[in-house]
């Protein structure tokens, strides 16, 4: 793959939400130095730290002027730290990091080729994860291409570390939703998909690192409460493209995740509504009872 020219080659945005992470944003922003395009900026948004974040990012950008940091005085959430990052973008595509994590070196040039080769104005791909004591291993993200909104109602998509959106359909939707706690690319990605077609590439670009000690905030249970406001918020359109079956899966989903954080009385909340929803789907229900009777009278495979 050729290299983008500065100058010849548009430029690309990250943005990256940064919240108590002195330490690890130097790798986050060191895998953006390293990329095989070159023509990009990195806006760090300080979340309101109260560590030296701020501080070690104005060290790095001394070095490097293509690295710039925008401060909230406050903490306002991750959301509105990408809603200031989008607003300060100079380039017509924006990608994103979050501070943890870290971009492969051609991440930016894959997809951006991918968005020029199938004329789409968002392009997501798959990642690594690096788990404690473990070697990286392959997310599996799902591959959704052309019109993928309906497939995005029934099943969350592409992690925000994987995304390339032009900066228009991100101004398109009206930005991202301050008020998602979790889940928050899934609910952005739903918006995304209502009007543009997606491009995926099969290829990892980025390492999910989930090593770190706060990294336990991304299963926080408040995952159970965003995946309810999503799926209030498009309540509708999931009962026409997923119906009823759709819903009791998403609310069974819920209910796993306030019952990994303890959360039992939440749990069995969601849990009866995915009976309820399932009820109301007789042949989705039959089909998922086949199913789980399949699979217990085939017993275990033979040796």
């Amino acid at each position: 793959m050729s290299k983008g020219r500065k100058g010849t080659e548009p430029l690309i945005s990250v943005v990256i939400p940064a919240y108590n992470r002195a330490v690890k944003i130097v790798d986050a922003l060191e895998s953006v130095q390293r990329q095989s395009y070159v023509n990009w900026e990195a806006i760090v948004v300080d979340d309101g730290s109260t560590d030296g974040t701020p501080e070690v990012v104005e060290r790095i950008a001394r070095e490097d002027a293509r690295i710039r940091l925008i401060r909230h005085e406050t903490n306002r959430g991750a959301q509105a730290a990408r809603n200031t990052g989008i607003r300060a973008a100079g380039g017509p595509w924006i990608a994103f990091l979050d501070s943890d994590d870290q971009f492969l070196p051609d991440s930016l040039e894959m997809r951006l080729q991918a968005a020029r080769r199938q004329n789409v104005l968002v392009v997501y791909s798959d990642g690594y994860i690096l788990e404690p004591g473990q070697p990286r291993r392959l997310m599996k993200v799902r591959p959704l291409s052309g019109n993928v909104y309906r497939e995005l109602l029934r099943y969350p998509g592409p992690m925000f570390q994987g995304l390339l959106v032009a900066k228009e359909a991100l101004e398109g939707i009206g930005g991202l939703d301050e008020e998602i706690q979790r889940f928050q690319e899934w609910e952005t990605s739903i918006r995304l998909a209502r009007a543009y077609e997606f491009a995926f590439v099969s290829r990892p670009t980025f390492v999910y690192d989930y090593t770190t000690q706060d990294a336990l905030t991304k299963t926080h249970w408040w995952g159970g409460r965003a995946y309810e406001r999503i799926v209030r918020k498009h309540f509708w359109p999931m009962l026409r493209h997923a119906g009823f079956g759709g819903l009791a899966v998403h609310a069974y989903v819920a209910g796993g995740c306030y019952w990994l954080r303890g959360r039992t009385l939440e749990a069995f909340r969601c849990w009866a509504l995915f009976v309820f929803w399932g009820c109301l789907d007789p042949r989705w229900l039959w089909r998922k009872l086949e199913q789980v009777l399949g699979a217990k009278s085939s017993g275990p495979p033979r040796q």
